[in-house]
């Protein structure tokens, strides 16, 4: 039983791009017909058309199916999808259940529209199902020592965390965690003070969970490259909410999820490996699409060396093509459009709330130290963060989030593009009667 890799690049070479292979697919598998503008090619030429800026972004709120009555504000837990991806998803569902296909020929144009869309190589980036599995697999990939040392901050999300703990278990290497500062360049210092001699990684968030401070990736990069660490990023806040150029950053190895600000369909996420780390690291579960050949007669296995290789086994194909439409809808907005529009929003809210009794926001407030989650405490009086958050919910129809990591007992708002000002204005006078 033999097969090679040209084999399988011949048949890959059939495989359409993300958008025109959902549209090849037979018409009868048509979008719900309670969406109107369904498809990314109508979302676009509406956005286009848009006669103002207000118009614009009302086109946008059109694409969702959020109910209107509803505030939210919790895409950094959980975001929602577009109508072009929900039909992406379905038409891909739909047409491979038509002769039972796993349509994994096609996923190959989805890798080269992500490798575009977030500036890497195509054997550097393999598909998850979230950033907590990339995670795992980074930390299982590589070999430690008893004594090894893993640096991170106070912040980290427990999927970014937990993975290095349960490591520990097996291997006795330590974790070293210091508290993250103001950001900028006060975050570098604490970062390279706390490298030691046995220090091997360095894993930090691109942008905290917690009070959504953007990390200076670049810089930490570069310091730990000159020191000889492995820079491992937390990207589950930051793909979608900001522009994300995986070579620019210099990190070597980069994790993130589909389902919060890419906006794409949950249980999707990717991983990066840095070409000059292919070499080292190795994927912990292999299996079918793992290799470039192998002969059990012979006992034979050639793994393969793309990131791809952790790929293995049967894969869902309509949610990537999902991934691909959500990214269509960030490339229609435009990256740099959608997030000058959700961290104006942010400050909206910021400069609304400041001046409230009895708030304090955490949120970093110097220029490019924060993005579109706005962090801040309320009296306890009114009860803890998670009391809060369900009476927002309950009573005014308003999703926020509890912020209990690092005993910070905040409340976390995330605006995104479906947000708008009133929303905003409104989760303000809220605030401010409940104060």
């Amino acid at each position: 039983m033999k097969h090679s890799e040209p084999d399988r690049r011949q048949f890959l070479r059939g495989a359409l791009t993300g958008a025109a292979a959902v549209a090849a697919w037979p018409a009868a598998c048509t979008p719900s017909e309670e969406s109107d503008t369904a498809t990314g090619a109508d979302f676009a030429a509406a956005f286009r058309a848009a006669r103002s800026e207000q118009e614009r972004w009302q086109v946008v709120r059109d694409q969702f199916l959020l109910e209107p009555s509803y505030a939210y504000f919790n895409t950094g837990g959980l975001g929602p999808s577009p109508r072009q991806v929900i039909a992406a998803v379905d038409e891909a569902w739909r047409s491979l259940e038509l002769r039972c296909e796993t349509g994994h020929g096609r996923r190959a144009a989805v890798r080269t529209q992500a490798c575009e869309f977030f500036g890497c190589g195509e054997d550097t980036l393999a598909f998850t199902r979230n950033a907590t599995e990339g995670m795992n697999m980074v930390a299982r990939g590589l070999q430690f020592s008893s004594g090894d040392e893993v640096v991170m901050t106070t912040h980290e999300h427990p999927g970014g965390a937990l993975p290095w703990f349960a490591l520990r278990e097996d291997t006795g290497i330590r974790i070293r965690t210091i508290d993250p500062g103001s950001g900028g360049g006060d975050t570098l210092e604490r970062v390279a003070n706390s490298l030691t001699a046995r220090t091997r990684v360095v894993m930090v968030s691109h942008i905290t969970c917690t009070t959504g401070m953007v990390m200076p990736v670049p810089e930490i990069a570069d310091l730990c490259r000159r020191r000889g660490v492995i820079c491992v990023i937390d990207g589950a806040q930051a793909v979608g909410q900001v522009p994300v150029d995986l070579r620019s950053l210099g990190c070597d190895f980069y994790v993130a999820s589909g389902h919060k600000w890419l906006l794409a369909p949950k249980g999707t996420g990717l991983m990066y490996v840095r070409e000059e780390m292919l070499d080292r690291w190795r994927p912990s579960y292999v299996g079918a699409y793992s290799d470039t050949g192998f002969d059990l007669v012979a006992g034979t296995f050639n793994r393969l060396r793309p990131a791809s290789a952790s790929e293995y086994g049967t894969r869902s194909t309509p949610v990537l093509f999902g991934v691909a439409a959500a990214m269509d809808f960030l490339t229609t907005i435009g990256t740099g459009n959608a997030a000058a529009r959700e961290a104006y929003l942010a400050n909206r809210l910021r400069a609304g709330i400041a001046p409230l009794s009895g708030v304090e926001i955490l949120t970093p407030v110097e220029p490019g130290s924060s993005a579109a989650i706005l962090a801040f405490k309320l009296p306890e009086a009114g009860g803890d963060p998670w009391d809060w958050c369900n009476l927002l919910r309950r009573e005014h129809s308003m999703r926020l989030r509890p912020v209990g990591e690092a005993g910070l007992n905040a409340v976390r708002a995330s605006t995104d593009v479906f947000n708008s000002e009133a929303e905003v204005d409104r989760l303000v006078e809220v605030l401010g009667t409940l104060l």
